[in-house]
């Protein structure tokens, strides 16, 4: 077993604790956002990381999908990503497993199927609901608090 790897399921109190001020520099750097806008964007990837541990473990191979309404979060997460060992620790040590960047291809490339898409995207409501509450499902797609700007 890794040395740093997990013992028990974690839980998102633990996960929501992890900092890493390397990140917030660079991603404040590279989309000219404020220390406090770099921090709230990377508490929800860390919510979002969670999500897709819970989803791995519990859903039949569910994915969840960054959607329009989650581009901030998107660009975080390749922030951390570039932050490759600390990344693979994280992810060791809170999770147990790694959780992979599968980028979505370009919508002229790929056609989905408009009812597979809405289908998709109520099963991973419900799984935010159910994992992360009401607050985040409502900030997330409803406010778009982390939508790229217009």
């Amino acid at each position: 077993m890794h040395p740093n790897a997990i013992s028990g399921p974690t839980c998102l109190r633990d996960v929501l604790a992890y900092r890493h001020r390397g990140v917030l520099r660079r991603y404040c750097k590279e989309h000219n956002a404020s220390e406090q806008e770099a921090e709230e964007v990377f508490q929800q990837t860390l919510k979002w990381l969670y999500l897709c541990y819970r989803a791995s473990i519990g859903m039949d191979g569910f994915a969840c999908t960054i959607s329009p309404d989650l581009e901030k979060i998107d660009w975080m997460w390749h922030t951390f990503l570039l932050f490759t060992l600390d990344y693979a620790d994280f992810c060791t040590r809170y999770f147990g497993l790694f959780i992979h960047h599968v980028p979505t291809e370009e919508e002229d490339e790929v056609v989905v199927e408009e009812e597979t898409l809405r289908t998709v995207l109520a099963r991973q409501y419900g799984l935010v609901y159910d994992v992360l509450g009401e607050e985040t499902l409502t900030a997330w797609y409803d406010e778009c608090l982390y939508a790229a700007p217009a």
